[in-house]
């Protein structure tokens, strides 16, 4: 993992502000956090659909900070963040800038944004509060086929409050799109949502239909991308977003789907950024 760096100011002016849902904390002494060579603590929050991680940085340890909930890719895991080297450095780049970081099971490895995969989340986050000392301020980040989750989480206010921005990586938002160009994939979702409508799921498709939409946006997208096409997901809902108003970031990378252009320090440092500039 990354050593510790300095905040950067636009992060660091975010810090001072809290809000009624501050939690007090933290515990990381209690049993079960593991302490990592460059400082860094986790806990593994167990769950009947899929354990989750949670993971504080140094500079979280004795003052309250935000939260960026990650959601992984199809066929991935909640470990993926922690044990898949582009990946880390990615997730190392965002919490040195003072955030903490809940990688989330989703409820499992194909769930599609489903109802299950967002309850997973809300139990995982539920979970994660006494944990660490909160600020209030929660962020979603999803890879892939957790752009769903990540997104619908803010758009449908799953956690019962606004999430503060967005960050998708390669991320599907698409529902329809899955579903209708590979036999696959609609299988899949089929799975994940047990035979019932996904009306209501489809960030782009359904837009108009949520209360979350002006959440800030930040979309990386390749052209290059042959497993998720960008302008029928990422790109397309930020157009969508923009027209109402949201603040939108396009970050363009090359090359094939979450290749190292895609997940590496630069990119997190970018997503990071952008969080940090909306408190």
């Amino acid at each position: 993992m990354l050593k510790a760096k300095s905040i950067p100011l636009i992060v660091a002016a975010c810090l001072s502000l809290g809000s009624a849902q501050t939690q007090s904390g933290p515990t990381q002494g209690s049993a079960g956090w593991k302490l990592d060579p460059d400082g860094r603590r986790s806990l593994i929050l167990p769950d009947p659909a899929g354990d989750s991680q949670l993971v504080v940085p140094p500079v979280c340890w004795q003052r309250k900070c935000p939260v960026v909930i990650v959601s992984h890719g199809r066929g991935g895991q909640a470990s993926d963040g922690s044990i898949h080297k582009p990946f880390d450095a990615m997730l190392d780049a965002i919490d040195v800038q003072g955030f903490v970081l809940l990688l989330s099971s989703d409820g499992g490895r194909e769930t599609w944004g489903s109802p299950a995969a967002l309850n997973t989340l809300r139990r995982a986050y539920q979970a994660s509060l006494p944990r660490f000392q909160h600020d209030g301020r929660v962020y979603t980040l999803g890879i892939s086929m957790g752009g769903l989750p990540a997104t619908l989480t803010a758009y449908r206010r799953t956690l019962g409050m606004p999430i503060n921005a967005v960050a998708l990586v390669a991320g599907r938002v698409n529902l329809h799109d899955a579903v209708q160009t590979s036999k696959s994939r609609g299988r899949s979702v089929a799975a994940a949502f047990a035979g019932a409508s996904i009306r209501g799921y489809d960030p782009v498709n359904d837009f108009s239909r949520f209360v979350g939409t002006k959440t800030p946006l930040l979309v990386v997208s390749s052209p290059q991308d042959q497993a998720v096409n960008g302008t029928r997901n990422g790109l397309l809902l930020a157009a969508l977003a923009r027209k109402v108003g949201t603040q939108t970031r396009e970050i363009g990378v090359m090359g094939p789907h979450l290749n190292r252009q895609y997940v590496n320090a630069d990119i997190g440092r970018q997503i990071g950024a952008f969080f940090g500039a909306h408190c």
